[in-house]
């Protein structure tokens, strides 16, 4: 049988034609922030584009109420002062995130315990979660990685029995879902993106959910500085510390738009990876993205994880063959566990003085799954804009080069 050669080895490309492109923002947009405008004043509390946002996404998600904030990481941090959490407090997290998911803990004063991940899903392992709580245990940060849900069920019934609060970083989750319910409602609080990278976008912003009242207005006094703007309160009387997290009328005018396009957006995310997955499972070497059982993500990105041993080439040299054939693929999503930053590795929260999570050692092994998914993952760039033949020359990408390598790789790659 003879293996077409792939572009890697002077081969032709298999992808032939530009990947389907939708621009993000347009006149919906336009007339929104026209409107924000038009009302005098961008501040959220005497407007009603923030309010409009709020209620579009509580209703989206099935929520009783949502709290804007200026960022995704600003909504986890909200939630562990809604949370009450404290210096000295440990807060159990995922060795595979965005700093989002971990500056937080640190802010408050709290130690990041990094827990094991599921090799095939990427999300937390809820026996490596269990293992890793101790007495000072306080919360659980469920990181909801590349749209997948954690075990989240799991992680509720063991938060409840250790009376540990859990939080819900969906910041990549956006219409993902657990037995049909919205992730984010199975914790106290879910926390949500909006920056320029997320399934929708209002250039930064984020936004918290819950289904628990007093929960949503600590919620709301930890956006703003513990200054409560209901008319019957007074304002400047905190009562705890809070940061000023507000969103402006601005980013609320920009992602209620934005909102009546998430549906749609996770729809085409969800049917153009499954297909995906569907041509690429069964190829020697290649083991995709595995859904959380009861989970229907909605795929921020694709990450498969290669087999060196099977494939004959590791994933730095796999991904650069799907670049070569005109994919945008890249290895080992962001390099290396969160805890062998030089921020946990050395201690560097601070220039001077002492951190609680000074005396916890962070280092290389800590999450073996979590490095093995990192040492041999492929990330393929999503976007809901992609067709029907972006899925076919992107499959044909992929057995090409599956063929060529476990063929031998008969040739030197091209130069």
């Amino acid at each position: 049988m003879r293996v077409e050669k792939p572009a890697i080895a002077g081969g032709q490309p298999a992808k032939v034609t530009p990947y389907g492109k939708a621009n993000r923002y347009g006149e919906e947009e336009l007339a929104e922030l026209k409107e924000a405008l038009e009302q005098g004043s961008l501040f959220y509390a005497h407007g009603h584009k923030v309010t409009d946002l709020e209620a579009a996404f509580a209703d989206f998600t099935g929520a009783a109420h949502a709290v804007a904030t200026s960022s995704g990481t600003a909504a986890i941090h909200a939630a562990m002062i809604a949370a009450g959490i404290s210096p000295g407090d440990e807060v159990i997290v995922a060795p595979i995130t965005d700093m989002g998911s971990v500056i937080p803990i640190l802010y408050q004063g709290a130690i990041p315990v990094f827990a094991d991940l599921d090799p095939r899903t990427y999300c937390l392992d809820p026996t490596a979660v269990e293992a890793a709580i101790s007495v000072r245990t306080t919360a659980v940060v469920a990181v909801h990685l590349w749209g997948n849900a954690c075990d989240v069920q799991a992680l509720r019934t063991i938060c409840d029995r250790q009376h540990i609060t859990l939080i819900e970083d969906a910041a990549q989750a956006h219409g993902a879902t657990v037995g049909g319910k919205s992730v984010g409602r199975f914790g106290a609080v879910g926390c949500f993106s909006f920056n320029e990278f997320k399934h929708v976008a209002c250039g930064d912003g984020g936004i918290c959910i819950t289904d628990d009242e007093a929960v949503a207005h600590r919620l709301r006094l930890a956006t703003d500085k513990c200054y409560d703007r209901s008319p019957s309160a007074t304002s400047r009387n905190p009562t705890f510390l809070a940061n000023n997290y507000r969103m402006t009328e601005l980013q609320g005018a920009v992602a209620v738009a934005q909102m009546r396009k998430l549906g749609g957006i996770v729809e085409r995310r969800r049917a153009w990876c499954e297909a995906l997955s569907r041509r690429l499972m069964g190829l020697p070497g290649i083991l995709p993205p595995l859904p959380t059982v009861g989970a229907n993500p909605s795929w921020w990105f694709y990450m498969l994880r290669v087999e060196p041993s099977v494939l004959g080439v590791d994933a730095d040299g796999f991904a650069a063959a799907l670049r070569e054939e005109g994919l945008p693929a890249f290895a080992h999503y962001i390099g290396q566990p969160v805890y062998t930053y030089p921020i946990f590795a050395d201690h560097l929260a601070f220039a001077r003085g002492m951190h609680p999570y000074d005396g916890r050692t962070y280092r290389k092994g800590l999450c073996p799954a979590a490095e093995e998914i990192l040492g041999t993952s492929v990330v393929l760039a999503v976007n809901e804009a992609y067709t029907d033949t972006d899925l076919l020359e992107t499959a044909a990408a992929f057995e090409k080069v599956v063929a060529w390598y476990c063929n031998g790789a008969q040739e030197a790659p091209h130069t």
